[in-house]
């Protein structure tokens, strides 16, 4: 009786995230409201297992979004036929297609999606280009969850977030956002139904820990199973030094000198890059700078979102070039790509589309694939039309994208240095599928590289073995109002509850155009989005990956859903929040290898060896890998230049 009462108090017993409800008229109803089919009509067939997939997957929204919501089952369990080595014993069963195309590319993200728009401009007459993308949706990390709350569409990030326009003119970043038409000064929607003074931001990244205090009106909760006392709330602790939080007064002192004072200690000149990747973020902060070891951890949560893992593993350089504090002084004024300085988040020139980049890569796609979505060209059409899933794949096409195809099998035909071509083995709905090509770009990361191409040289084969990857969940949880935020002044919440989920969440000033006008009223609905890292502090980092990952993919759709409604109950219960009344429906994205982890040595090298990046940057044979993962921070343009660069490379010999 009292787990009953529970449940129903946190609102798990309401049918809004229930995926057998959604599926038979939220989604239906929704698609007819936002002029989109109903995921029903797409073209892949139910998964098998379907109560399996369900209880993981959960509730994917509303909108074709909803049937592809980060790593789903599906693709997870294809994922884990390759990591368990279980491929070469199906080989036998491929179907021997008599397809050909001139290159195959595998992954349909910004990578695959740039080498498909160089192989557009640079491939002769009559050549061909099939890219293979394992989920039903391409897009890799750029995609969107959509919602439909009070008559209002509600749109949040699946995981690739952040634009940051140009700032220089002319160069081949400036061009391709000319060449896209990337909106560079989009209107941003008006607070209404408040009085007071909310500092709301664009996107979901400055609010994170510290890093962009001045960008949102922040909240600390302190509560007492972690700080002892009483729970509590304090209330923008930047501008106070964090003298009234709840941390130990050594961690109080750094936290000011890195966050509001800003310092930076560079002994090594003009060597500044390879020094600082030589030791560890947490090194530098502790060895270099003073900082207490127990503040290091603090900047966890948001490094296993940037770089996979902590400050305890992540290179100083990485941490350096994503804005992360204690570079401020004695470092060019260009050290960082993110370390940017605003007094109001109108003034900072990074923003975040509704989607996130999703917004970018359809602009990218349309590019490519010119009748892939309906409508016209402009930005408003390109982000709301219907994707024309018949027209992806399209014999005597230049490009053709297939989805819902995994490339689990790659080798040279013949030997390497003479070889003809490369012979791609994929899987879709189940069934293993042989093409052939004269060249193959990988534009998938080193975890997948490293067990699908079998002739790999020992050098690449040691490089991609060397990397490791953490993982991250996105949570997008759509609320009916956000009073409760409002009440208490904030519109970024931190907390550090060791069983809570994710250290910030935060909402954003909504985009404004064409039809897309969802409401800024504390009384109206938003989206409350969360960024959720998986730190494990005391383990080597190949250790922490592995029980990162598991402890993301371990849990159910309903475990989280638990976890989320209890989290901001705890939080937000005494300003008004109602966990049954308040929460319109939960997305979980869950990426189970989200970034690769730069650790000391992966931009020049450790230990007398060669930086894997340069060596998986070079061609082998017919083969070229171009993934955002080989610039080490992971961002949509890195994507498109390594898919370029990759194209550009095996165009060369075919």
């Amino acid at each position: 009786m009292k787990r009953r009462h529970v449940a129903a108090r946190l609102g798990l017993d309401a049918d809004i995230t229930r995926r057998d409800f959604v599926k038979g008229v939220l989604i239906g109803s929704g698609a007819m409201l936002l002029d989109m089919p109903a995921p029903l009509q797409a073209e892949s067939p139910p998964p098998t297992g379907e109560s399996d997939a369900a209880a993981w997957n959960g509730y994917g929204g509303v909108g074709e979004y909803s049937r592809s919501n980060g790593n789903t089952f599906e693709v997870r369990e294809t994922a884990h036929l390759i990591r368990d080595n279980k491929i070469d014993a199906l080989l036998a069963s491929a179907d021997d297609s008599s397809e050909s195309f001139d290159i195959v590319v595998a992954g349909g993200g910004f990578s695959g999606l740039g080498a498909a728009r160089e192989f557009l401009r640079a491939s002769r007459k009559g050549q061909t280009c099939l890219v293979l993308e394992n989920h039903m949706l391409t897009g890799g990390e750029a995609k969107r969850n959509e919602f439909l709350v009070d008559g209002y569409r509600l749109i949040g990030p699946q995981g690739s977030n952040l634009v940051v326009p140009p700032s220089v003119k002319g160069d081949w970043y400036d061009e391709l956002w000319d060449e896209l038409g990337i909106p560079r000064h989009p209107l941003f929607q008006k607070l209404t139904g408040y009085s007071g003074d909310l500092r709301i931001p664009r996107e979901n990244f400055f609010p994170m820990f510290g890093t962009g205090d001045q960008i949102s009106s922040s909240g600390y909760f302190f509560d007492a199973k972690t700080f002892g006392g009483k729970s509590f709330w304090d209330i923008d602790s930047s501008k106070t030094r964090y003298r009234n939080t709840a941390f130990a007064p050594v961690m109080r002192e750094d936290l000011a000198q890195l966050l509001v004072d800003g310092i930076g200690k560079n002994p090594a000149g003009k060597g500044w890059e390879r020094w600082l990747d030589s030791m560890t973020y947490a090194d530098y902060l502790t060895g270099v700078l003073g900082v207490h070891p127990e503040t290091t951890r603090l900047f966890d949560p948001v490094l296993c979102v940037e770089g996979g893992l902590g400050a305890d593993c992540v290179s100083a350089l990485f941490a350096a070039k994503v804005g992360q504090p204690g570079f401020d002084k004695n470092f060019p004024a260009d050290a960082s790509l993110y370390r940017l300085k605003a007094s109001r988040p109108e003034d900072l020139s990074a923003f975040s589309f509704p989607g996130g980049n999703d917004a970018v890569f359809r602009l990218l796609l349309k590019r490519v694939l010119p009748e892939s979505i309906a409508g016209g060209a402009s930005f408003e059409e390109i982000h709301d039309g219907v994707y024309r899933f018949d027209r992806f794949d399209v014999p005597g096409n230049p490009v053709r994208v297939r989805l819902n195809s995994t490339v689990v099998h790659v080798v040279h035909e013949g030997p390497k240095n003479g070889a003809r071509g490369v012979v791609v083995t994929y899987c879709r709905d189940g069934k293993l599928y042989r093409i052939k090509a004269k060249g193959f770009v990988s534009c998938i990361g080193g975890w997948v590289n490293k067990h699908i191409v079998k002739d790999l040289p020992s050098s690449y084969a040691e490089a991609f073995g060397g990397l490791n990857y953490g993982s991250a969940m996105i949570v997008n949880i759509a609320l009916t109002n956000w009073r409760f935020m409002a009440k208490l002044g904030i519109t970024a919440a931190h907390s550090f509850m060791s069983d809570g989920i994710g250290q910030t969440l935060n909402i954003r000033r909504p985009m404004v155009f064409g039809r897309y006008d969802p409401p800024l009223d504390p009384s109206k609905p938003i989206v409350l989005t969360s960024y959720v890292g998986f730190p494990k502090r005391g383990l080597l980092a190949r250790e922490q990956a592995a029980a990162a990952r598991w402890n993301l993919l371990a849990k159910t759709y309903r475990d989280y859903e638990t976890l989320i409604r209890r989290h901001l109950s705890e939080l937000f219960a005494g300003a008004g929040f109602d966990a049954r009344r308040d929460i319109a429906g939960i997305v979980l994205n869950r990426w189970g290898h989200s970034y690769v982890v730069p650790e000391p040595g992966f931009y020049f090298g450790k230990d007398g060896r060669t930086a894997p990046h340069e060596v998986l940057t070079q061609r082998t044979g017919r083969m070229a890998f171009g993934h955002s993962e080989l610039n080490g921070v992971q961002e949509w343009f890195g994507g498109v230049e390594n898919g370029t660069r990759a194209m550009q490379q095996v165009l060369e010999v075919i």
